[in-house]
């Protein structure tokens, strides 16, 4: 059977939208995590598209990570540590964000 034919069986719209998070959101859930992991780390410096690159790994992360403890946050921060050293994070943060 076809999802969508399932999904229209039980009243439920096949174009609905199930994971939706606004780039304000998934940025505050990204400056927690800084502010407990990475407080050197200046992301009021970066630039649109570092930002952006930010914010859509996260999308990235929030499908492959569990939200217990700040996975997903630290996963994206983790993705893009070499971007995000020039803004001062460090090997330190790293290590402190790093769960495996």
């Amino acid at each position: 059977m076809k999802p969508s034919t399932l999904l229209k069986r039980k009243g439920i719209k096949p174009e609905e939208s199930i994971l939706l998070i606004t780039a304000e959101e998934a940025l505050e859930n990204i400056l927690e995590t800084i502010d407990e992991y990475c407080p050197n780390l200046q992301i009021g410096k970066m630039t649109k598209k570092d930002i952006s690159t930010l914010l859509n790994n996260y999308a990235d992360c929030v499908y492959n990570y569990h939200p217990e403890s700040q996975h997903q946050e630290r996963a994206v921060l983790l993705k893009n540590f070499d971007m995000l050293k020039q803004y001062g994070m460090t090997e330190d943060d790293y290590e402190a964000l790093d769960f495996c």
